[in-house]
């Protein structure tokens, strides 16, 4: 745990809660599919949507008399059973908590999806580390976010092998989604060509783009901070991101990696070049 006490993690991070997307899962060990809330005699199937050291939001399925039927244990007792696989251990970590079901509702909008919304009673002290140490890497990728800002990576197919960039990104703007070819980023700005038959993208408004690794594939909320019109027609762009996890990572082990790998995957790719492959080779 770092040299930092279970009261420690508590005290720094008893506010916070983590989203449990698909880095959380990968950096946490957290088993799919293998989560379960014992209430009374029943057990319910359930996957988890958020997780602090305070408590638990779950996602479960249910039918409209099975969600009428579970929200009369809104206040009980009930026991959540978690399983991780720790990095390095061949033996899954089981993990039961004690908790009380603050709240059972149907998700807004999705009348079969029940949020499950848990209190620890208390947290469990392994619960308690996996939950603290993701904080605190969450936090250290903050401080590498800014040590990263504006260090420019040129996307070349070396470092696309290298980063396990598929290749493939696309940009939301004003409701039409664009695939977009991702020449350049840093972890604050990411550079794109876009095809002709994209929308002219006006700087200062909003976009989202969505990156495919093959460690991760996620979305960013974005700003453009720069647009040009080329002589082929496609646009080159760029735009400003707040913090991603995902992204900061990939560059973190990039870095480190980029000092074993051939002189040639610093090289800076033509925009020219793959600008013409934006244009063409896109639909």
């Amino acid at each position: 745990m770092q040299g930092h006490t279970g009261k420690e993690l508590y005290a720094q991070y008893e506010n916070e809660t983590a989203a449990i997307n698909q880095f959380a899962t990968a950096h946490m060990g957290l088993a799919t599919g293998q989560t379960a809330l014992k209430v009374d005699q029943y057990v319910i199937a359930c996957v988890p949507y958020r997780l602090s050291l305070k408590g638990a939001t779950l996602v479960a399925v249910f039918s409209r008399d099975e969600l009428v039927f579970f929200q009369r244990y809104n206040g009980a007792l009930a026991g959540l059973t978690l399983i991780f696989q720790p990095s390095g251990s061949a033996q899954p970590l089981k993990i039961f908590a004690r908790c009380t079901i603050k709240s059972l509702a149907p998700m807004k909008g999705k009348d079969s999806i029940g949020l499950i919304i848990l209190d620890w009673k208390p947290c469990p002290p392994d619960l308690e580390a996996i939950v603290g140490d993701f904080f605190l890497l969450l936090d250290r990728l903050k401080v590498e976010y800014e040590d990263f800002r504006d260090k420019r990576i040129a996307m070349n197919a070396e470092v696309a092998k290298a980063m396990g960039f598929n290749n493939y990104a696309t940009i939301r703007y004003e409701g039409q989604e664009t695939k977009a070819a991702l020449f350049a980023l840093a972890s604050n700005k990411l550079e794109f060509l876009v095809p002709i038959q994209a929308p002219a993208m006006e700087v200062g408004k909003e976009a989202q783009v969505k990156l495919f690794f093959r460690a991760y594939q996620f979305q960013v909320a974005a700003t453009v901070a720069e647009s040009a019109k080329l002589p082929n027609g496609a646009q080159k762009l760029a735009v400003t991101i707040g913090f991603s996890p995902e992204l900061v990572d990939l560059i973190e082990h990039y870095r480190f990696s980029e000092r074993f790998l051939p002189r040639s995957v610093s090289a800076a790719q033509a925009p020219g070049k793959a600008a013409d492959v934006a244009a063409g080779g896109q639909g």
